[in-house]
C-alpha cells in the first residue's frame, strides 16, 4: 500500500482552511470566490439535475480521439522520417511551419472544411497535438546512442527490422512524451468546444462564464484537473508494468 503523501494533504488542507476563513471574514466577493456551500450547490446542479456526466465523457471521447488518431500517424511518420532523409526533407518544412500556428487561428478554415460537427473539434485537437509529438519522437530517436546503429549494421538488419529495432527501443520515450502530449490536448479542448459546441466541460465553463456562474466555472476546472490528474496518474502506473527492464534494481543493504 502506498504511503499517503502528507505534504500534498497538508498544504490542500490549509488551502481549504484559507477558503472559509476568506468566505466567513468576506475578505472576497462570491463573484471572485464561491463558498463552499456554493461549491456543493453548483456540484449537486450539474451533476444531478443537469447531466454534466454527459458533457464529461464528451470532452473525454473527443480528447482520446484526437490523441490517439495523432499518436497513431506521428510515431511512424517520425520513424520514416529519421531513416528517410528524402521523406524528411520534404516534411520538415511543413511541420515547422504549422506547429507554431495557434490552434484559435485555424478555427474559421476548420468550420470551413469539416463543418461544426464532432470531425472539426476532433480536428483542432489533433492539429494541436500531431506536429509536437512527431517532433518529440524524431529527438527521442535523435538521443538513441550510435551503438544501437552499429549493432544494426553488424547484425546486417534490413531497412524494415531496423526501424523496427529503433522503434522498440525509444518506446519508453515514446510512451513518456505520448503522456505529455495528451496533458497538452486536454488544453486545447476549451477552445474546440468553442466550435458551435452544445456539450463538453468546455461548453459548459463558457456558458456558465456567459452568466457569470463562477460556482460552475470553478467546478469545470477542478474536474478537467482531476480527469487530467487521474489519467497522468494511470500512465504512471502503468509505466513499471509495461516497461521492467527500465526500472532499476533496486539494492538491499
Amino acid at each position: 500500500m502506498r504511503k499517503l503523501n502528507v505534504y500534498f494533504l497538508s498544504s490542500l488542507l490549509f488551502w481549504v482552511v484559507l477558503w472559509i476563513w476568506a468566505k466567513q471574514t468576506e475578505a472576497v466577493n462570491d463573484l471572485f470566490l464561491p463558498s463552499p456551500s456554493q461549491m456543493l450547490s453548483a456540484i449537486y446542479n450539474l451533476f444531478w439535475v443537469n447531466g454534466f456526466i454527459q458533457d464529461i465523457f464528451a470532452s473525454i471521447f473527443r480528447v482520446f480521439s484526437a490523441f490517439l488518431l495523432s499518436a497513431a500517424i506521428a510515431i511512424p511518420l517520425a520513424i520514416l522520417m529519421c531513416n528517410y532523409k528524402p521523406i524528411r526533407q520534404m516534411l520538415s518544412p511543413y511541420i515547422d511551419f504549422i506547429r507554431y500556428l495557434p490552434v484559435p487561428v485555424l478555427i474559421p478554415l476548420t468550420i470551413l472544411f469539416f463543418g461544426i460537427d464532432e470531425t472539426a473539434k476532433i480536428v483542432l485537437l489533433f492539429i494541436g497535438t500531431f506536429f509536437q509529438l512527431v517532433l518529440l519522437v524524431i529527438d527521442d530517436i535523435n538521443e538513441m546512442p550510435s551503438e544501437f546503429y552499429d549493432l544494426t549494421y553488424a547484425l546486417q538488419f534490413s531497412k524494415a527490422q531496423e526501424m523496427k529495432f529503433t522503434f522498440m527501443n525509444v518506446l519508453p520515450q515514446i510512451y513518456d512524451n505520448s503522456r505529455i502530449t495528451l496533458g497538452w490536448c486536454w488544453t486545447y479542448v476549451v477552445i474546440a468546444e468553442l466550435v458551435a459546441s452544445d456539450s463538453g466541460i468546455g461548453h459548459m465553463i463558457k456558458e456558465a462564464q456567459r452568466f457569470s456562474n463562477t460556482p460552475n466555472v470553478y467546478v469545470g476546472i477542478i474536474t478537467m484537473g482531476v480527469i487530467g490528474f487521474l489519467t497522468d496518474n494511470a500512465f504512471k502506473q502503468c509505466y513499471p508494468l509495461l516497461f521492467k527492464y527500465k526500472q532499476k534494481t533496486r539494492i538491499v543493504k
